[in-house]
């Protein structure tokens, strides 16, 4: 099982992450909001995080609750990945006005990547 998170599994580029809040679709398991956007010709998904600055006005705590989603994503993104399974643009948005715990964001993501792997099928 690879639990890499390399930067060719970042979405990174302005004009997609648009495309994504414009076309893609939406799951919410508070805190957590997924907008994702199904592609066929992508080798891995493609993720990306967010956290509003008017929840958290300290850089630090934006950036640490960012941190925290992306491991809880990295250690359980097997979930999504299958042979011959579909691809994703994948947008985190963590909807919370409280600095999370680490297990309420496990296991709400767990809940979110299975609902996504259900849609998939």
């Amino acid at each position: 099982m690879n639990h890499k998170f390399p930067k060719s599994e970042k979405l990174k580029s302005a004009k997609n992450i648009e495309i994504l809040f414009l076309q893609g679709r939406t799951l919410v398991n508070y805190p957590i909001k997924i907008f994702y956007l199904p592609k066929e010709n992508l080798s891995s998904s493609l993720v990306a995080v967010a956290v509003p600055k008017r929840n958290f006005k300290l850089a630090v705590d934006r950036n640490r609750v960012k941190r925290q989603i992306r491991e809880v994503y990295r250690l359980n993104k097997h979930v999504l990945e299958q042979e011959n399974s579909l691809k994703f643009e994948l947008l985190f948005l963590y909807l919370g006005k409280t600095k999370p715990k680490y297990s309420e964001l496990e296991k709400n993501m767990k809940k979110l990547l299975n609902k996504l792997k259900d849609i998939k099928d």
